[in-house]
């Protein structure tokens, strides 16, 4: 369990660092995605997010119940297309990267809801999203980020 923990906590670092630098230099994004299109370095966002992804993997396999674990996979392999069609502008990569990234905000809140019951943390990025509407999909992202990183460290721990 330690080195899941581990896993965890070093998405969680690689995520956060790239957000909040991203912050600190250009504001808050549209999306977590627009992020790629906003920087110079192209790579990484899709190392970024790939890299959290994979380490987030097998922590989250394990430790989510097995009638369950088809909702973690889902959670994954998405982030995984998301990460490998970073380019949501670009006919080619658009769909691919949109479907995904449906398929990881429905699959992740529901793995939230299986789990651990209500999604506080989710909530509270919707309710910021209405508040700051020119944001909206950045705060539903990052609530359900946030709260999937605190979910499954509080349940490692």
């Amino acid at each position: 369990m330690i080195l899941e923990l581990i896993a965890v906590t070093l998405s969680c670092i690689i995520m956060s660092l790239y957000l909040t630098a991203y912050i600190l230099n250009q504001g808050v994004p549209c999306s977590i995605s627009d992020t790629y299109y906003r920087t110079e370095c192209k790579w990484l966002f899709p190392v970024c997010t790939g890299v959290s992804g994979v380490l987030a993997l097998v922590p989250l396999l394990n430790i989510t119940p097995e009638r369950y674990q088809f909702v973690a996979f889902l959670i994954v392999a998405s982030i995984l297309f998301v990460a490998a069609a970073p380019a949501f502008k670009e006919e080619l990569t658009k769909q691919v990267h949109y479907g995904a990234a449906l398929t990881l905000g429905l699959s992740a809140t529901l793995w939230l809801i299986l789990t651990t019951g209500v999604p506080y943390i989710a909530i509270a990025g919707a309710v910021i999203a209405i508040l700051d509407r020119r944001h909206i999909l950045f705060w539903v992202e990052a609530g359900l980020l946030y709260n999937l990183y605190a979910s499954l460290i509080y349940i490692l721990c």
